[in-house]
Order: C-alpha cells, then sequence, then structure tokens
C-alpha cells in the first residue's frame, strides 16, 4: 500500500519514465524494422536493375545479330514478336531522317557504328493510329536501310493493376506505356514525374514544392493509374488509386539502348503492414499510459478529498483533531528543516457558549462556531494551523520568531471575537473567549501542551473569563 501511495505521489515521473522507456525501445524496434526494410529495398531495386537490364541487353543483341546476319529479307515469321518489316534505298541524303528517328545525330558514334558494322539500332515507337507503342529496329545494310517493327507483349509478363508488381515504360517525351504496348494515363501526387528523377538508393520521386498532382501526357486509353507518395517513418512508397491495402516501392530502371525508362512498381505491403502495426503499438502504449495517469489523477484527487474531508471539520472547515494528532511529528520535522523558531499552542473555549445554545438556538450556536473560525483564519498567517476539536473547543498553532508575538496573537484573537459586530448581530452583547498559552519550544509533546493550554485556559476562566492564561 506504501509503495502505491508513493507511486501515485511520484505519478509525474513515473508516467515520464516509462514513457522514456517505452519511446526508446519502440524507436529502436522501429528503427530496426525501417532500417531491415530500407536494405531490403535496396537489395530488389539492384536486383531488378541488374537482372532487367541484362534480359534487355542479351534480347536486343539476340535480335540484333539476327538482323544484322540477314540479307534485306528478313523472314518475320522467325523472330518473336515481329510484325512485319520493311526495305529501302538509302541514301547519304537519309541519314539526318534515319537518326533522328532512333533520337541520334548523324555524327554521333552509335549511328557510324551501324552503317560500318551494320549495328542494329533500336526504339521505341508510338503508333497513334492503333493506338499502341511498339519495339523498333533499324539496319543499314547498304545499299538498302531494312526496319522491323515488333510487338512488345511477348517481352514482358502479363500484368495487370492488381497484381504485386506493376510495369510501365516512360519514353523520352514522359509518354507513360504499359508493357502490351498500350499508352496509360498516369499521375504521381505530392511528387514530381519521376523522369525528371536521379536514380537514387530509393529510386523513389521526390516530392514537388507543390502539393498539386502532375498529369504526365495525358493520352487517349482506359488505363488510368493515380500513384500516391506516402512516406513511412522516412521511407518512400506509393499507392495506387488510393488503395490502402496496397504499397509499392518505385524502382527505376534505365534503359540507354531505347531511350527509354521500364518503371518497376514492386509491392512491399508486408514490410508496410508491419511497420505499421509497430507505429500502431507504440501509439496504444502511449494511450494506455495516458489513461493510467488520469486514473492515477482521480484517484489521488480523490484520495486528497478524501484525506481532507477525514481531517477536516465538517461545519467549520477548520482542521479536526484527527490532524491534530500529527502535529508533533510535522513540527519537528519543520524544526529539523528550518531555522528553529518559536512555537505557540492556543487553546480557546467559547464563554457560555451553552446558554447561547440554549437560548438562540443550535442554527445560531453553528453560526457563531463559524464565524470565529473565520476570525481565527483571518488572525493567523498561512503556515500557522488553526483546529477545532469540539463543541466550541478551538486550537491554534502559531510558529513566530519571539515568544511575544505569541502572546500578542492571543490577545488579538480575544479582542477580535468579542468586539466583532457580526457576533454582535447574532448574540445580544456578544460573546466573549477564554484562552491558555504554552510556549512549545520548552521541549514538550504536542500533547503535553495540549493538556497544559487547557489547565491555563481554565484557569482564565475561573478568573472571570474573555482573558489570556499564558505559561510565557
Amino acid at each position: 500500500m506504501n509503495v502505491l501511495k508513493l507511486i501515485i505521489k511520484q505519478r509525474h515521473w513515473v508516467i515520464a519514465c516509462a514513457t522514456l522507456c517505452i519511446l526508446c525501445l519502440h524507436i529502436g524496434d522501429i528503427r530496426k524494422l525501417t532500417g531491415f526494410v530500407e536494405k531490403d529495398q535496396r537489395h530488389r531495386t539492384q536486383l531488378i536493375q541488374f537482372l532487367v537490364q541484362n534480359n534487355v541487353s542479351r534480347t536486343l543483341e539476340i535480335l540484333g545479330a539476327t538482323l544484322s546476319s540477314s540479307n534485306s529479307y528478313i523472314d518475320i515469321n522467325h523472330l518473336k514478336g515481329a510484325l512485319h518489316t520493311s526495305s529501302s534505298p538509302f541514301y547519304e541524303s537519309d541519314y539526318q531522317t534515319v537518326a533522328h528517328r532512333f533520337g541520334l545525330s548523324p555524327d554521333s558514334s552509335l549511328f557510324t557504328d551501324a552503317i560500318n558494322h551494320k549495328h542494329t539500332l533500336w526504339a521505341l515507337d508510338y503508333d497513334r493510329t492503333e493506338p499502341r507503342v511498339h519495339l523498333i529496329a533499324g539496319n543499314i545494310q547498304a545499299p538498302n536501310y531494312v526496319e522491323t517493327r515488333f510487338d512488345l507483349v511477348p517481352y514482358f509478363p502479363r500484368l495487370n493493376f492488381g497484381s504485386n508488381t506493376i510495369l510501365m515504360i516512360e519514353n523520352e517525351q514522359q509518354e507513360f506505356f504499359m508493357p502490351s504496348g498500350e499508352p496509360a494515363n498516369v499521375t504521381f501526387a505530392n511528387g514530381q514525374n519521376n523522369s525528371n528523377n536521379s536514380n537514387n538508393s530509393n529510386n523513389s520521386n521526390n516530392s514537388n514544392n507543390s502539393n498539386n498532382s502532375n498529369s504526365v501526357h495525358p493520352l487517349e486509353t482506359e488505363s488510368t493509374l493515380h500513384f500516391t507518395e506516402a512516406f513511412l517513418w522516412n521511407l518512400p512508397f506509393f499507392k495506387l488509386n488510393l488503395d490502402e491495402s496496397r504499397y509499392f516501392h518505385l524502382i527505376t530502371v534505365p534503359l540507354p539502348q531505347l531511350n527509354a525508362k521500364l518503371l518497376v512498381f514492386d509491392n512491399m505491403t508486408t514490410s508496410v503492414v508491419e511497420i505499421i502495426g509497430v507505429l500502431k503499438n507504440l501509439i496504444e502504449i502511449i494511450l494506455l499510459l495516458g489513461v493510467v495517469y488520469l486514473l492515477m489523477q482521480a484517484f489521488s484527487h480523490y484520495q486528497d478529498r478524501t484525506a481532507k474531508a477525514l481531517e477536516s471539520d465538517t461545519l467549520t472547515g477548520l482542521k479536526n483533531r484527527l490532524h491534530l494528532e500529527t502535529a508533533s511529528s510535522r513540527i519537528a520535522q519543520e524544526q529539523q528543516q528550518e531555522q528553529p523558531r518559536c512555537v505557540g499552542v492556543i487553546a480557546i473555549d467559547l464563554d457560555h457558549f451553552k446558554m447561547i445554545n440554549d437560548k438562540y438556538g443550535h442554527h445560531i450556536g453553528d453560526c457563531v462556531l463559524v464565524r470565529v473560525s473565520e476570525i481565527l483564519l483571518e488572525s493567523v498567517r498561512r503556515d500557522d494551523e488553526c483546529y477545532r476539536i469540539g463543541g466550541d473547543e478551538f486550537i491554534v498553532i502559531i510558529k513566530t520568531e519571539k515568544q511575544s508575538d505569541i502572546v500578542k496573537l492571543a490577545d488579538r484573537i480575544r479582542t477580535k471575537i468579542s468586539s466583532d459586530q457580526q457576533l454582535h448581530n447574532k448574540v445580544s452583547g456578544g460573546i466573549s473567549a477564554s484562552l491558555g498559552l504554552v510556549d512549545l519550544s520548552t521541549g514538550q509533546s504536542i500533547e503535553e501542551a495540549l493538556i497544559s493550554a487547557d489547565e491555563l485556559l481554565y484557569q482564565a476562566k475561573h478568573r472571570g473569563r474573555n482573558l489570556v492564561q499564558s505559561s510565557i
């Protein structure tokens, strides 16, 4: 029980320490988890970039070798995804046209190699009549130029918006296409167009200065993707079409052979759910600590009110005899902690109070007791103590620098009671009080001082009442 009281008394420090410990533990767990997720993102990024770039390079190399080794006639039936091929005479005047078709200049080394060594040129060509993007291969086989058009579908897995991985192709004009070749309407909210970003370790979109969504070259198509960037503990993720159930990590794979990029939206929902779960647990624990603190606060207030009610007189609000019993230990403790001072005990008893009750009734008697209590509180200082120990008996414990101040206070109380106008209004002729005064600094206990003060009080009554009898 004592431990519980101590915890409640020091509840601010207890809750603060508990919150700090829990925060440290959970933040450590969150950092460890996010560090693992970040490392996993980097690993998956490197792996996917390597696999895609290697696969694209090998595929283009094989197709290029096949096309370069052929004569002007190419059998498209033996080429995967080949749609049709065309051949036309190639003159020096055609250099500019052909080079521009592949995003090159006639003086570039790639174009020169294509002429001299029959290297295949590659590019993505958007056919607005279908509409669809195709892969085109250009072979300069003097005196002819041979161009072959390929369908992209055979070279990409069949994916839809519900798949764990979403693939998109972005060309130099910042147009987006699905792996099937169909154009797609793509918007990025709270982020810049990915084509403007460098390929950093997170391979994500940097935040735009504005919060408006940026629409990138909308094309006539039913495929519309709205990506919203969301940061979780500084880790960037994307949500597709405001779907809160899936989170993607964006990986950008440069395809320099095609002057394009492959955007890979890698599903990392499991990692996000795990991080969110840890964050929710932290929030729940903090809320629980808040509830515990409120309960401790309420219990403390209840305990204080109960203690105050038990140690206070219900009529006057002064401290009662129960609180007086602890006065000795409190005064002794104060004397040890502070500069020793004079401590006086004043016992007060109203004269002929029984007659007032009999003549005016208990209601007036109670009003007299309340008013006397107010006079006592008005007469003493904040660190002095006033008690009603029963009936019309009062005790005042005063702490002062000089003994003479104790005597002066006792006489001031007596005078105020006898001359108080409110008491005169309630009782004809007013009332008076007899007081007994003892100096507690002589070494007496509070119990002994009370007995001595009580004896002095009755001496004052025998001497005629409305007097102060002092041992000082």
